[in-house]
C-alpha cells in the first residue's frame, strides 16, 4: 500500500517522467557531438520542472544535466577522436553549455520563489477573506465592488459572484447612500475625508429588504506598484449587540419581574416632578402599596406563584391609572408606589381606591391571609406642594406613615396621611 501511494504521487511520477526524458536525451547525445544542442534541450527540460512543488527537483536536474552532459561530451572525446575533438573552443562550448544550464537554474529557482510568493500573499489574502467572522470587501473608486468575503454572503443574502460588479451604495439603507457615494468617484477627497478610517455606525440591508444596523469601516488603499487605488470596507452586524443594549437600558429603568418602573426610574421622576411642579405650585401625590402578609402567601404556595401575584397586581394598577403622567413603580420586595402628579389629597384618595377596587376584582386566592380570603393591599396616600428647603423625601415619609397606620388600622384598605 506503502508503495501504491508514492507510485501516485505528483512529485514522484513527474521526477521519473522527466528523468527518463532526460536520458533518452543523453542516449541520443552519445551519437551527437553538439553539447549546445544537447544543453539548449537539457534547459527545456529544467523549466519543465517548475511544475514540481520544491526547488530541490530544479537542483537535481540542473546537476543531472551538467553530469551527463560532461560524461556526454567525454565519451565523445573517447570514441571519435581525442585529437580532433579534443579542441579548445569545444571545451569553450562545454563550459558556456554547463554555464547555460546554471544560469537558467537561477533564473528558474528565482521564478519560482517569486511565484511562491506571489501564491503565498494570494493564498492568505483569500484565507483572512474567507474566515474573517465579518463582511470584507473591496470597492473600486466609482463604487463598484471587486470582490468580497464569505461572511458578506450570510450578512447580506447575496452570493460573492452576485455582489461582484454590484454598486456599495446598494447594500446600504436609503439614509447613508448619499454619505459614502460622496467618497467614490473623487480620488482628491479620498484621503482627507472623515469617513475613511473612522467606525461609524450605518444601517445595512439584507437582500430580503430586512434592515439591520452595522459598524463600517471604510479605508483607501493607495499602493504605488498597483494600477489603480481602492477601498476596503469592514462591516460588522450589530444586531445582537444592540438588543442587549436596549434590554440593558430597559432594565435600568424597569423591573425584570413586574415589568414597570423600578424605584431608580421612581427617584429620577420624582425629582423631576418635584422640581416642575416647585415652579407651577400645584400638588404632587403619592400611593405607597403594599401587598398584605405576602411572606405567608410566598411560604405557602412558593416562590414561583408569589412572583405571579406581584405581576398581576403590577398590569392590575399600570390598568388602573389613566393620566399619561401618572406611572406606576416596583418600591421593592412586595412594595408599589404609584405618582400622581398635579393630583391632591381628595384626588389621590379618589385614585386609591380605584386601586384598591381593582386589586379586589383580581380574586386571587390567599389561603393563609388573616384578613381576606382574597390577596389584599394596604396603601398609604399622601399630597403636598413643593417648596424651597424641602425634598420629595418628606412626601414619601409622609406616604410610608400613612400606609403604617392602614396596617395598624386592619389593612386592606388605604389611610391618607394629614397633618
Amino acid at each position: 500500500m506503502q508503495y501504491l501511494d508514492l507510485l501516485t504521487r505528483k512529485d514522484v511520477v513527474s521526477t521519473c517522467l522527466i528523468t527518463s526524458l532526460m536520458l533518452v536525451i543523453f542516449v541520443a547525445d552519445l551519437q551527437v557531438t553538439t553539447e549546445i544542442y544537447i544543453g539548449g534541450l537539457y534547459i527545456v527540460v529544467i523549466m519543465f520542472s517548475l511544475w514540481l512543488p520544491n526547488t530541490k527537483y530544479t537542483l537535481f536536474f540542473a546537476i543531472l544535466s551538467t553530469v551527463l552532459t560532461s560524461f556526454g561530451f567525454f565519451n565523445s572525446i573517447y570514441n571519435i577522436s581525442i585529437h580532433s575533438y579534443l579542441s579548445l573552443n569545444n571545451f569553450i562550448n562545454l563550459g558556456m553549455t554547463i554555464s547555460a544550464i546554471w544560469i537558467t537554474t537561477l533564473i528558474a529557482i528565482y521564478i519560482r520563489n517569486v511565484n511562491m510568493e506571489l501564491t503565498k500573499s494570494e493564498t492568505i489574502h483569500k484565507a483572512i477573506l474567507n474566515t474573517s467572522i465579518d463582511p470584507i470587501i473591496i470597492i473600486d473608486t466609482n463604487g463598484l465592488i471587486e470582490s468580497s468575503s464569505r461572511a458578506s454572503e450570510k450578512t447580506f443574502g447575496w452570493s460573492i459572484a452576485e455582489l461582484h460588479g454590484k454598486p456599495f451604495e446598494q447594500l446600504l439603507s436609503i439614509n447613508f447612500k448619499e454619505v459614502y457615494a460622496e467618497l467614490f468617484g473623487n480620488e482628491t477627497g479620498c484621503s482627507t475625508s472623515k469617513l475613511i478610517g473612522n467606525v461609524r455606525e450605518v444601517v445595512a440591508k439584507h437582500r430580503m429588504k430586512r434592515e439591520f444596523p452595522c459598524e463600517l469601516s471604510i479605508n483607501y488603499i493607495d499602493i504605488p506598484e498597483l494600477e489603480h487605488p481602492f477601498f476596503t470596507a469592514v462591516l460588522r452586524d450589530i444586531s445582537l449587540r444592540k438588543l442587549a443594549e436596549q434590554r440593558m437600558d430597559w432594565l435600568s429603568f424597569h423591573d425584570e419581574l413586574t415589568k414597570i418602573y423600578n424605584r431608580r426610574y421612581l427617584n429620577e421622576q420624582f425629582e423631576r416632578e418635584w422640581k416642575r411642579l416647585l415652579r407651577s405650585k400645584e400638588h404632587l401625590a403619592m400611593i405607597m402599596i403594599d401587598v398584605d402578609f405576602f411572606k405567608n402567601y410566598n411560604d405557602s404556595l412558593g416562590h414561583q406563584i408569589g412572583d405571579n401575584c406581584l405581576s398581576m397586581i403590577a398590569s392590575s394598577l399600570e390598568i388602573a391609572i389613566r393620566r399619561s403622567t401618572d406611572f406606576v413603580a416596583r418600591y421593592g420586595g412586595e412594595e408599589f408606589v404609584v405618582l400622581l402628579p398635579a393630583t391632591d389629597l381628595a384626588g389621590a384618595e379618589r385614585v386609591a381606591s380605584n386601586l384598591l377596587t381593582s386589586i379586589r376584582n383580581l380574586s386571587i386566592p390567599h389561603p393563609t391571609s388573616k384578613v381576606s380570603k382574597k390577596v389584599s393591599v394596604s396603601m398609604g396616600v399622601a399630597a403636598m406642594i413643593p417648596t424651597m428647603g424641602c425634598s420629595y423625601e418628606r412626601l414619601i415619609r409622609f406616604a410610608d406613615q400613612a400606609l403604617y397606620k392602614a396596617k395598624e388600622t386592619g389593612r386592606n384598605k388605604f389611610c391618607s396621611y394629614t397633618d
